[in-house]
């Protein structure tokens, strides 16, 4: 493990998690949102690959737990769910897109992958509490759709 690099994509991939959860929450901005919880899940995967079968060892744990540790969540300010909202679908007939909630879905997919992950990796701890909260409203309103 080196851990400087693997310091710069556990941390990347908490902040991706962290911010695409917030704008998961925020209701808008559901391609952005989706992309942030792809490139969350594609780090976290390329790590747990690369740690391999190293990642159930207790120094291997306590090591991740320190790096995942250092991570504080930025406070973002975002817009209210209602203008988010309004801006996405505004774009979305300006672009002839009438699927905002197709991406909606893959991002919440996403975010239970990378959740999945970072329970797999003995990292639930460390889980945002945004990511916490998006994992929760998805699985709530999943049937909805």
């Amino acid at each position: 493990m080196q851990p400087n690099a693997d310091l710069a994509r556990l941390s990347l991939a908490l902040e991706y998690a962290d911010l695409a959860s917030a704008l998961y929450l925020a209701g808008g901005s559901d391609e952005a949102a989706r992309l942030l919880a792809a490139a969350a899940e594609q780090q976290l995967g390329d790590l747990y690959r690369l740690l391999g079968d190293q990642v159930q060892s207790e120094a291997l744990q306590d090591q991740l737990r320190r790096i995942a540790l250092r991570y504080t969540a930025p406070n973002y300010a975002l817009r209210s769910h209602a203008q988010a909202r309004d801006g996405q679908q505004a774009l979305a007939r300006l672009d002839g897109l009438a699927q905002p909630h197709k991406a909606r879905e893959s991002t919440a997919s996403f975010l239970r992958a990378t959740w999945f992950l970072l329970e797999s990796m003995g990292l639930e701890a460390v889980v945002p509490q945004r990511l916490h909260q998006a994992i929760e409203l998805s699985t709530i309103h999943a049937g909805e759709a």
